[in-house]
């Protein structure tokens, strides 16, 4: 498994290094595109794209791709990235975009890595446990966290997207008396399993934006459920928009069953 993870750190640090060069604010090689979903595709997602691919098909493991679907459907080990995810984020130039891949075994992520090319922060985890590396220019390790071993006292945050999200975050978030973090991207999940606290997505994604999260939290100890049927996150390729879910840091596991009735109160 070690193996894989490096692939998949080197992937995920290249591809950050490919965005970085597009995000300069007079850079006239950006391109921007509108996709099917009315989504932005730039030259940068494309860019980090290639890097992964180049770097993850030394593993011999099928690569689905936001920008390069797997079309088959009963794959049961495959790779699942997002070459840029928070592309929007990318555009608004607030730093708030990451890369992330993940490594799927029999529909459930056995690794994760997320890139965070503005601050470089690396998060990873598999079942050796979950940690976070910051890097320096030359891409060198500043500094390791071990991420089962650090102090989470802020477990009364709720963090959700700033695009999107429903009034029902809003009603939890009172309910429980809880502090709203507004984040872009898949760095939700990073701030989950450093900080502690809950993650509620009631807003459409794709599978692709959540795999590598759902890793982190899982070897942190947390949990992924789906909000609607209570079970944890499935990552079969036969339906690639992802349910609504709810993301519990270890210290919350025990909220499951009230944020879920809360859930439901919401919608009524």
């Amino acid at each position: 498994m070690s193996e894989l993870l490096n692939l998949a750190k080197k992937a995920t640090i290249n591809a950050g290094a490919q965005i970085m060069k597009f995000y300069s604010a007079n850079n006239t090689a950006l391109k921007v595109c509108l996709k099917d979903d009315s989504s932005p595709l730039t030259s940068a997602d494309l860019a980090a794209n290639e890097a992964i691919i180049k770097i993850l098909s030394k593993s011999g493991i099928k690569i689905c791709s936001e920008e390069s679907i797997l079309q088959e459907s009963d794959k049961d080990e495959f790779w699942l990235v997002d070459p840029l995810d928070g592309t929007k984020e990318f555009l608004a130039r607030n730093g708030e975009f990451c890369v992330c891949i993940a490594l799927i075994k029999k529909a459930r992520p056995v690794l994760g890595v997320i890139f965070i090319p503005v601050s470089k922060e690396l998060f990873y985890a598999d079942e050796n446990g979950a940690f976070k590396e910051i890097l320096d220019n030359n891409d060198e390790i500043i500094k390791r966290v071990d991420l089962n071993k650090k102090d989470k006292n802020l477990d009364n945050l709720i963090f959700s997207s700033r695009r999107g999200d429903a009034k029902e975050i809003e009603f939890i978030g009172q309910s429980l008396n809880f502090e709203q973090r507004y984040i872009g991207s898949a760095i939700k999940f990073c701030r989950l399993v450093e900080f502690g606290g809950v993650y509620l997505r009631f807003a459409p994604s794709y599978l692709w934006d959540n795999a590598a999260g759902d890793a982190l939290v899982n070897f942190c100890g947390g949990k992924v459920f789906d909000a609607n049927s209570s079970k944890e996150m499935s990552y079969e390729l036969a339906d690639l928009k992802s349910p609504f879910f709810i993301a519990l840091s270890k210290n919350t596991l025990n909220l499951k069953d009230k944020i879920t009735q809360l859930y439901k109160q919401s919608k009524i």
